[in-house]
């Protein structure tokens, strides 16, 4: 039989699509999918093969609809628009406000289906008798995107037997695209006059009984109902890889490179990475003092560095997990090597427990202001980080962190003591958040500066769902080596290696943490200078005027400098033209007005106070008498 030329296409885009738009201002056809409205793709696939009329049927603000398609300058074919007041019936009712343009064969296509072309020529080319109509249909049932939702059909021979959403018998799914003839109309007609309302499939089963609504399979033509946002993603998806003719015709494009970050998921192409730049800043100027980042200011000691050599000699060997130096830090909490997980750094350990709680969309909550690592890995996954403020003293506002739990909570980070502000969470207080039975990491970075070196490891063996993290970045002054662990019960170990990647600490990382052991008197001899230190800089610092300072038990000093008038970001560039780098805390949610000193060495600490207040002085909040250093060389912290 010869193919009969079939120009005319005529698209329901009446209903509301409120599952697809619920909360937008615009109508379901014109949602933006790949940067052109769905309809407007529609109605280019349909031109690109031969319609030269599309008569398209509106309903809910159809005004918007006419008014987007006239002014859209790709189309060149034809448009009528018809209105259908009764947008809210069944589509059959929208079908036969057009009938008047259904007096020849036409295709027929919904305003939320996207396909390739390849399924227009197959219906065009469809052996189809005179007054029979037919369905564009998929075998593949495997690969429809919303099985639940799809319209399915049971094929005997090619003659469609049944068709509905709940069909349990059915061998392929209807795609939305149709080859209709008049006779359509008239038994939607007779099925609406009777009554009252009438669906496209209530007409295919009318005809069907008569054996003259047939299925024509579309192959492996590519096609998607954007119905909900997840087939909309998923629309996108298909789109970005197979291009704008869904894979139809493959031809050579230049792929532009920065279209890369589409393929990752909108959590992702909305996260910012880490800021390292002063850390590349600081490199990059030789003599510079880097107190911004709460490194040790103490270089390996001969024992590290011998250990690092030796391990480096077998550095054609993939690393173990690191069981005597697990073995080791177990030791010290009363525990077992299967009681603790090493990471590279305790960040790693961050990324790992938040990647094996947290989905995309769920919760984690934060005591503000703190560590910024726990936001950031927080937003990589699609979670939600929920940000709890401490109060107006800096100390953790429990009722308020307990009251902000939801069903959505999945894991609850503190620090202790707290990095910006250097104060610790009472052991009373972090009782009632435990009891809570939430995976809750006790961030212990820096537990070994404090002067009684509290830590809260006991709980461990009360609740099974807290997690301890250390690392050897602070204290043990090998933050180059990326050397953290993470302590908790066996259970809890077993579930985050699940997920560890593995090899990601060095032999090098794990001997230079063994020999740090070792070095005992050494390290006592580094913690009782930082100590004095830290008491150093709080007490000088405390004398500059408008300089508040908050006390702390970290190696490090929180300052509030939003009294002086001046700017944090005007000090941090002045410090740094004279050579001295601290660090903003607007990254940690602390506010713009506050800076943080990493303790260094004596003399270190001394020209960054002189540093500081002649930094001062020259932005005119200090007068030149109050830019001396007082007693700077001579005082002792004891």
């Amino acid at each position: 039989m010869a193919e009969r030329k079939v120009q005319r296409a005529v698209i329901l885009a009446a209903g509301t699509g409120s599952r697809l738009v619920a909360h937008e201002t615009f109508p379901k056809p014109l949602k933006v999918v790949s940067g052109v409205p769905l309809l407007v793709r529609i109605l280019r696939t349909l031109q690109g093969e031969g319609i030269r009329e599309a008569v398209v049927v509106v309903g809910y603000r159809g005004e918007a609809i006419k008014k987007a398609l006239r002014s859209e300058p790709s189309l060149g074919l034809a448009i009528h628009f018809v209105d259908n007041p009764a947008y809210h019936r069944k589509n059959g009712v929208s079908l036969l406000t057009a009938r008047e343009f259904i007096d020849q064969e036409c295709l027929l296509s919904m305003a939320d289906h996207l396909y390739s072309p390849e399924v227009v020529r197959r219906l065009r080319a469809f052996d189809l008798p005179r007054g029979a109509c037919a369905l564009g249909v998929d075998f593949d049932i495997d690969r429809c995107f919303d099985l639940d939702d799809a319209t399915k059909v049971r094929l005997q021979g090619n003659r469609i037997a049944d068709i509905g959403k709940d069909l349990s018998d059915y061998n392929c799914i209807d795609t939305g695209v149709f080859r209709i003839s008049p006779e359509l109309i008239t038994e939607l007609d007779r099925i609406y006059q009777a009554a009252g309302d009438a669906s496209l499939s209530d007409g295919v089963r009318a005809l069907a009984e008569r054996g003259l609504f047939l299925g024509c399979d579309v192959g492996d033509a590519r096609w998607i109902d954007v119905d909900t946002p997840e087939a909309f993603q998923r629309a996108e998806a298909m789109l970005r890889v197979f291009g704008d003719d869904l894979g139809d015709e493959p031809t050579a494009r230049p792929i532009d490179p920065e279209a890369i970050e589409l393929f990752a998921p909108s959590w992702i192409r909305a996260a910012q990475p880490y800021r390292e730049d002063h850390f590349e800043l600081a490199n990059s100027r030789e003599g510079i003092l880097r107190m911004m980042s709460n490194e040790s200011p103490f270089a390996p000691s001969e024992r590290v560095l011998r250990a690092i050599v030796e391990a480096a000699t077998r550095g054609h060997l993939y690393p173990d997990s690191g069981r005597e130096l697990r073995r080791r830090l177990g030791e010290r909490e009363a525990l077992s090597a299967d009681n603790v997980l090493l990471g590279a750094g305790s960040t790693e350990l961050i990324d790992l427990v938040i990647r094996t709680f947290v989905a995309p969309g769920e919760e984690v909550l934060l005591s503000v202001p703190t560590f910024s690592m726990y936001e950031a890995r927080t937003r990589v996954v699609g979670g939600i980080p929920v940000l709890v403020p401490m109060t107006d003293n800096y100390d953790f506002d429990i009722p308020e962190l307990l009251a902000a739990v939801t069903e959505r909570t999945k894991v609850i980070f503190l620090c202790t003591p707290n990095n910006p502000t250097g104060n610790r969470i009472q052991e009373a207080a972090l009782r009632r958040v435990l009891r809570l039975g939430l995976p809750t990491v006790i961030d212990e970075a820096y537990h070994e500066l404090g002067e009684t070196r509290e830590t809260l490891s006991h709980l461990l063996a009360e609740f099974p769902n807290a997690i301890l993290l250390r690392t050897f970045s602070k204290a043990h002054g090998l933050a180059g080596m990326r050397i953290g662990y993470a302590i908790a019960h066996a259970a809890l170990i077993r579930l985050l290696r699940r997920v560890k990647v593995p090899w990601s600490l060095p032999s090098v990382s794990i001997a230079a943490a063994l020999a740090a052991l070792e070095d005992v008197e050494e390290f006592e001899a580094r913690m009782n200078t930082l100590r004095h230190q830290r008491l150093f800089l709080i007490r000088e610092l405390q004398r500059i005027p408008g300089v508040d300072v908050i006390p702390s038990e970290g190696n490090f000093v929180l300052l509030d400098v939003h009294r002086t008038g001046v700017s944090a970001e005007a000090i941090l560039d002045e410090m740094f033209r004279e050579g001295v780098m601290i660090r903003s805390l607007a990254v940690h949610r602390a506010g713009r007005g506050f800076l943080r000193i990493s303790v260094g060495l004596p003399s270190e600490n001394v020209r960054c106070i002189e540093v500081l207040r002649s930094s001062l002085a020259r932005l005119g909040a200090l007068r030149p008498s109050q830019s001396r250093l007082v007693a700077a060389a001579s005082f002792d912290a004891e």
